[in-house]
């Protein structure tokens, strides 16, 4: 190393980055001497060279001096400016450094809170309480030494413990640290000599490489050396010896008249030579002659301009003038060793070769340069912002341009080169002759383009315009594409939705693709020209995923429809769950099937699905909405009740409700509903589904209850939906026992058919509207009286017909409800029918009640039948129908034997009841008691302040004839001296009156009219028989202790 290091020990400290040494001893070897130095001799500029001692300037370089202290050493005057100056101060590193209280305060602060939480954690353990006994064996073990050893007391040291280790190990190596601390200026000084080292490394490296890259930069300014003696010569004498005279006199100068003969005779020359003698090629056959020469054109390529020197016909023609006729180049050649290169080679080739060699010469190299242009250009782009994605490559001379080479896929490149013209037979020659010209080949994905029309302008020079109409054809092809696979869809073949390409040869930013989404919504994809990037238009979210996911695609063309279908599919999906969100539906976006689910119950190009819930709806139907290529779709679904969910369970992995079946929604114009998801929409969605999953649930209730049915498909509604209708067979027999009736009276079907119509949901679209029709093979009369009594049912006054309304929970079956009504309305009908066989007349009616009047005189008395489906049914009267006291035998009576039999039994006990509620209205202070026993036994009993006693009536059978019988062992009297109690009850027993007679011996009977009398004349008897002040109080009789006798 050049010059010699101070030891470490004798380094004194320096400003921060800076050492310096004084007075160390060294030690130098040289050829095995050696020589103690101080380091004052290296401020006086002592050199060195490559450790060892020489003169500086001096005849020893490099060598050693005989004698190194008596040696004069002459030092420079830069080198005295340079004596006692410091080095530049090294940089200080301060970044990345923490203060280390910072590390105390925050070691601190985290035991203090890891203490608190320990502090928590050991007052929530559970204390045990020891017992008497125990706790005095606590105590002894206290006094032993032994302490607490319950479970809870060892778990808390156990926590104390664990706590004390962790905190102590972080207390350790905060004490290492300070250790280590107290000794970080010098570890920072290291830090700092590292640092600076490695700058000057880098700088190093950088200095070597910018020396590298300057010496190749200078290697095309290389230049021969110059004739310096020649140039001295010629610029001295004005000639050079050894250049040879060739003796030419130069010739007299030309008046102005004389010089404009010449040239009028040279056009001349020239005219009659081109015209009469020359083979002008075709190419040249658009020329001028003027000012001496004639000149050539050649569009988009060249002018050149030739002479004659000599009138002979056979001499040749010679080279004027040159110029370019395109752009962008130099309109003429520049004077210098070019135009003294094309002229000797034009000459030579009009010598040999004539016009036609002129012209494949010039052609060539005007097409040469033409590509050296192009080539310019394209490195020019690449250098511009072009300069990510285009790549140049010059092969031969040829220019290869690569584009988009950032994008994913195949390459696309276009050549630009000379191509080899049809050979044309010449008719001055007998050879032929080939044109080239500049062609043009493009390269897309790897694969040549054939029949490629681009416009070259060779005119104007434009590789800028070329890879313009490249890349619009290209973006052209790439949105084509994709619009032809998106109009091949039924979303977008039959007009639902709209997807247009727009085109354009020449701007790539005028093409774009136009895709409708949803009615309210649509994009614009455009491709950026340089880099190929698809940007989908407006921009959102959504579009930014769509056009993240293009860009990634290799081959857009054929993938870049799917992607945009799937946008599609997004997009209606969040109209669609707008929409649904509006209308109450409930998202289930727990719901998550497996792929080989969704395979067997969607179609195969589903992209996405979403499921919903409707709250009133039974919870295993639920709405899905499926997306794809072929449009939307809606579906019911159904899942997997839990028993059938705890089945599958065994033998799969899956858990959660799994899809059973999933059917189609089905709809007079599938699209229309989901091209406008509005509120209209869906909702006609939702009557749709509820009236499947109605209908289904109907067809597998009678499917399994072995019922007959048959489903058969309607004409369309006003809505143009095909409605279907379920028709099955409707057997009495199967109808539920509501109450027995006579055979003659009972509801038969015709045929047993009943027609089961969906006619949509309700206004709450909580439940299932169903019109259930059914006819009767004979037309109950009066109908036009129980059709405005019944709005609920329809009755036809002449055929027999009938149609109700049912309303049903979505998801629920209806049969047995419609089995229940029909059972209702059949035994309602037989109630009507047994009315009017007893000539009765019914006010109101329904298919739970009938209400009927059964007298008019003296009062209107009205009876109601109660058959609810729910409920058993009964009889209810109200006050003050004297009925009401055997209402509840009526009951009893009405399901075992009917309702023929309850009329007639009201009939029958009618004079009766109301012959007792007129003696319980005469004796309302008390003293009558009227018990019922049922509807065919009464009793009535007296007391104070009447006679002790009573009677009873009952209804017997009696010669083929129901009469009253009131039984003379059962006329309760007390045997005392009330003569005329005696009296009345002997001219009752004996006698007779209106519709009742006395037996000789049994009683007295009465028949229906004749109960009413009898009943008044014996309470006659009863009431005008005071309670006797000889006889004994019955109260005080009771209490006394009398036995009381209790029917």
């Amino acid at each position: 190393m050049p010059g010699i290091l101070p030891r470490a020990e004798a380094i004194t400290k320096a400003p921060m980055g800076m050492k310096t040494a004084t007075n160390v001893p060294s030690e130098a070897t040289v050829e095995g001497d050696t020589h103690e130095l101080k380091m004052e001799d290296y401020r006086n500029g002592y050199a060195q060279t490559n450790g060892d001692h020489g003169f500086v300037n001096g005849t020893h370089t490099n060598g050693i001096p005989s004698s190194p202290t008596s040696v004069e050493r002459k030092t420079s005057t830069a080198i005295k400016k340079l004596v006692g100056q410091l080095p530049p101060e090294i940089e200080h590193v301060t970044f990345g450094y923490v203060p280390f209280s910072s590390l105390i305060s925050r070691l601190v602060q985290e035991t203090f809170n890891d203490l608190t939480d320990v502090i928590n954690d050991m007052s929530d353990m559970p204390v045990s309480q020891p017992s008497q006994s125990a706790s005095h064996n606590h105590i002894h073990q206290q006094s032993n030494g032994n302490g607490d050893t319950s479970q809870a007391n060892v778990q808390k040291k156990l926590r104390m413990l664990h706590f004390a280790s962790e905190r102590r190990a972080q207390f350790i190596k905060i004490l290492i640290l300070s250790r280590w601390a107290r000794q970080v200026e010098a570890v920072s000084k290291v830090i700092d000599l590292n640092f600076w080292l490695s700058n000057q490394i880098g700088q190093y490296n950088e200095c070597c490489s910018w020396m590298g890259e300057l010496k190749r930069r200078l290697i095309p300014l290389r230049e021969p050396n110059p004739d310096i003696k020649t140039a001295l010569e010629v610029l001295s004498l004005g000639k050079a010896s050894w250049l040879s005279d060739l003796g030419y006199l130069s010739p007299e100068p030309l008046p102005p008249r004389k010089f404009v003969n010449t040239l009028r005779r040279i056009n001349t020359l020239l005219s009659i030579r081109l015209n009469l003698q020359e083979n002008i090629p075709p190419v040249f056959r658009d020329y001028s002659i003027a000012s001496g020469r004639a000149t050539f054109h050649v569009v988009d390529e060249f002018e050149v301009d030739l002479s004659v020197a000599e009138e002979d016909a056979s001499s040749q023609l010679y080279f004027i003038d040159f110029r370019f006729a395109f752009s962008p180049t130099l309109t003429e050649l520049p004077a210098g060793r070019l135009q003294n290169e094309i002229e000797g080679r034009a000459n030579d080739v009009l010598k040999h070769d004539g016009l036609q060699g002129l012209f494949d010469f010039l052609h060539n190299f005007v097409l040469t340069h033409k590509l050296l242009i192009l080539r310019n250009q394209a490195h020019e782009m690449a250098r511009s912002h072009w300069s990510e994605c285009l790549q140049v490559e010059a092969v031969h001379r040829s220019v290869v341009v690569q584009y988009w080479s950032n994008r994913p896929g195949g390459k696309n490149w276009i050549e630009i080169g000379l191509k080899r013209g049809k050979e044309i037979r010449l008719s001055y020659s007998s050879r032929s002759q080939r044109m080239p010209h500049i062609a043009l080949r493009w390269f897309r994905n790897g694969k040549e383009i054939q029949n490629v029309t681009v416009e070259m302008g060779m005119g104007e020079l434009s590789l800028l315009n070329i890879m313009k109409q490249i890349i619009a054809l290209h973006t052209n092809h790439i949105f084509q594409e994709m619009a032809a696979k998106m109009n091949m869809t039924s979303l977008y073949l039959g007009g639902f939705m709209r997807c247009k390409c727009k085109s354009s040869t020449t701007e790539p930013l005028d093409v774009s693709l136009l895709v409708q989404l949803t009615t309210s919504k649509a994009v614009k994809v455009v491709q950026e020209p340089v880099s190929g990037r698809f940007a989908v238009l407006p921009a959102s979210r959504l579009n930014s995923r769509a056009e993240n996911e293009l860009n990634r695609l290799a081959s857009p063309a054929t993938e870049g429809a799917s992607q945009l279908a799937h946008l599609r599919s997004i997009a209606s999906q969040e109209e669609v769950d707008a929409s649904a969100r509006s209308m109450g539906w409930e998202s289930v976006r727990s719901l998550n099937p497996g792929q080989e689910t969704m395979q067997c119950l969607f179609p195969k190009d589903t992209q996405r699905t979403r499921f919903f819930r409707r709250q009133a709806w039974s919870a295993i139907w639920i709405l899905a909405f499926t997306t794809g290529l072929e449009g939307d779709a809606w579906w019911i679904v159904e899942l997997m009740n839990k028993v059938i969910s705890m089945i599958s369970a065994t033998s799969s992995s899956a858990t959660g409700p799994r899809l059973r079946a999933a059917y189609k929604v089905v709809s007079t114009d599938p699209q229309s509903l989901v091209t406008s998801p509005s509120h209209a929409a869906l909702a006609q969605i939702e009557r749709i589904a509820a009236g499947m999953i109605s209908q289904l649930n109907d067809t597998r209730h009678l499917a399994t209850s072995k019922i007959p049915h048959r489903v058969q498909l309607s004409a369309p509604n006003s809505a143009g939906i095909q409605a279907r209708t379920i028709y099955f067979r409707f057997s009495g027999e199967r109808a539920p026992p509501l109450i027995s009736t006579p055979r003659v009276s009972s509801l038969p079907w015709a045929n047993e058919m009943v027609k089961l119509d969906y006619r949509g949901l309700d206004s709450s679209n909580t439940s299932a509207i169903h019109m259930v029709s059914a006819r009767m093979r004979k037309p109950v009369s009066n109908i036009k009286d129980l059709i405005s009594a019944i709005p609920s049912i329809f009755f036809h006054p002449t055929s027999g017909a009938f149609t109700f309304q049912i309303l049903a929970k979505v998801g629920e079956t209806i049969i047995p409800n419609i089995t229940r009504r029909l059972s209702a309305i059949g035994l309602l009908l037989d109630f009507v029918s047994i009315i009017q066989l007893h000539k009765l007349t019914f006010r109101h009616a329904s298919l739970i009640h009938i209400q009927f009047v059964y007298n008019n005189v003296p009062s209107l008395l009205k009876a109601t039948i109660h058959f609810p489906p729910d409920e058993p049914i009964h009889v209810s009267l109200t006050k003050p129908n004297p009925h009401l006291r055997i209402a509840d035998y009526l009951t009893a009576r009405l399901k075992p034997q009917g309702l023929t039999s309850v009329i007639g039994i009201m009939r029958m006990t009618l004079p009766l009841v109301r012959a007792l509620a007129a003696v319980e209205t005469v004796h309302t202070n008390g003293g009558v008691d009227v018990l019922t026993r049922s509807e065919q036994w009464y009793q009535v009993r007296y007391s104070a302040p009447y006679s002790d006693g009573g009677f009873e009536v009952r209804l017997q059978q009696r010669r083929d004839e129901l009469m009253w019988l009131v039984p003379e062992p059962n006329i309760k009297k007390r045997v005392t001296g009330n003569e005329a109690l005696e009296d009345g009850l002997k001219s009752v027993l004996r006698g007779k009156g209106d519709g009742w007679r006395g037996m000789t011996s049994g009683g007295i009977v009465a028949d229906q009219k004749g109960v009413e009398n009898l009943i008044a004349r014996l309470d006659e008897i009863f009431s005008t028989s005071r309670y006797a002040p000889g006889e004994s109080n019955p109260k005080k009789r009771k209490a006394d202790g009398d036995v009381v006798e209790i029917d």
